[in-house]
């Protein structure tokens, strides 16, 4: 391969990178997980009702790793307007022994509770929420796996 087109080759590239960049609103070195919802945060359990919930983030990682519930304390969901349609959400209740609650945010529901109405997740269990619309999460509790 000539210089020239060694050149033009590094061009191309050069460009494919920076139209990446500008696409995924990326910095060089920037994750792509973020974007598409893979990846992992922990949020603490808290409060008693959604106000006072523990914030999931919209863009913190589709794997939620819940720390702290205590049969009472709950996470919330990020608002649907700050979410993408279809974006996933598995919120991990790993404590063998204490239940969560999960709540949308404010003015957003999770099928089938009402609008800001929290659902209870048993203890060992992962909720997935699916951003249905900008009004609505549809829910589903996981099964726990029989030993």
């Amino acid at each position: 391969m000539g210089a020239r087109s060694l050149s033009n080759l590094k061009n191309v590239n050069r460009t494919f990178d920076n139209v990446l960049d500008s696409f995924l609103n990326l910095t060089d070195g920037g994750s792509v997980a973020g974007k598409f919802g893979l990846g992992a945060q922990t949020v603490a359990a808290a409060g008693a009702d959604q106000a006072g919930a523990g914030a999931i983030s919209a863009t913190g990682g589709g794997t939620v790793i819940v720390t702290g519930a205590d049969d009472a304390k709950g996470v919330r969901l990020p608002l649907l307007s700050d979410c993408n349609v279809g974006q996933q959400f598995f919120i991990m209740n790993n404590l063998s022994n204490k239940t969560l609650e999960v709540y949308p945010g404010s003015g957003d529901g999770i099928n089938p509770a009402s609008d800001d109405a929290g659902v209870t997740i048993a203890a060992d269990t992962i909720m997935l929420c699916i951003a249905l619309d900008t009004a609505e999460w549809a829910g589903a509790e996981l099964p726990v796996v029989a030993v």
